[in-house]
């Protein structure tokens, strides 16, 4: 309808929604689907210069390992942000000195790296991580201290391309839509007298947390009080 009557659009697609990647690629961590643990997510690419990644938004939440891919909070966060051929950069430990720690282990330490890594981020996650390499199976004493601050790296700047998403069926929201420009932030209506435009079609997208029910209802709010507004002014239609 937009289109019809000449409004400009910002192309629409799921947001707050899950991340998807290749099964091939995926396959180390399928095993940990329902495994969930706090992170750090953002979307800035691992050639991004200081400048770049100080732009970049930062999500702190809960991430959910699934079958297909990630989800959960710090997930659908950044899905609004994700485009295409992008990669995702997590940390999986915040707020932890992976390295710093597993060096000190291997001074007093005869466990395995798995165990000590294992007392740092869940089991299941140390487990897969380690299995992936086999200069990792043995005791943190007898690991060499690059490969341990290389697996600390890896843990804290995890850099991956998803994919894709779940697309609709698994969105939240919608972003894209009818531009803003288009449209009066005090009436939502358009360009075109008398057509009004609100919610999820517009393009506005909120964080988790209610913001985009908020939207919804503050948009209509606002239209309904236009028209209402109007129709006062105009006086009751006459006719049969």
């Amino acid at each position: 309808m937009a289109s019809q009557f000449g409004l400009r659009l910002v192309t629409p697609r799921a947001a707050l929604v899950p991340l998807t990647f290749d099964g091939e690629g995926w396959a180390p961590y399928a095993q940990l689907a329902g495994l969930a643990l706090p992170v750090q997510i953002e979307t800035s690419p691992a050639d991004a210069s200081v400048k770049e990644r100080k732009k970049s938004v930062v999500f702190s939440e809960d991430l959910l390992f699934t079958h297909r891919g990630l989800s959960g909070p710090a997930v659908l966060q950044v899905s609004s942000y994700w485009r295409e051929g992008q990669p995702v950069r997590i940390n999986l430990a915040p707020g932890s000195d992976l390295a710093a720690t597993l060096l000190e282990a291997k001074r007093h330490s005869r466990k395995l790296i798995a165990n000590e890594l294992g007392a740092l981020v869940p089991g299941r996650l140390a487990e897969a991580w380690v299995g992936q390499d086999s200069k990792l199976q043995g005791p943190v004493s007898d690991a060499p201290d690059k490969i341990l601050q290389t697996l600390a790296g890896r843990l804290t700047d995890w850099q991956l391309t998803p994919t894709g998403t779940e697309g609709y069926k698994k969105a939240e929201v919608t972003t894209g839509g009818v531009d803003t420009r288009d449209l009066s932030s005090q009436t939502m209506e358009s360009r075109q007298p008398g057509l009004f435009f609100i919610g999820e079609v517009v393009d506005v997208t909120g964080w988790l947390g209610g913001y985009n029910f908020q939207w919804a209802w503050a948009s209509g709010f606002a239209c309904a009080q236009a028209m209402a507004m109007s129709m006062a002014v105009k006086g009751p239609a006459r006719g049969g």
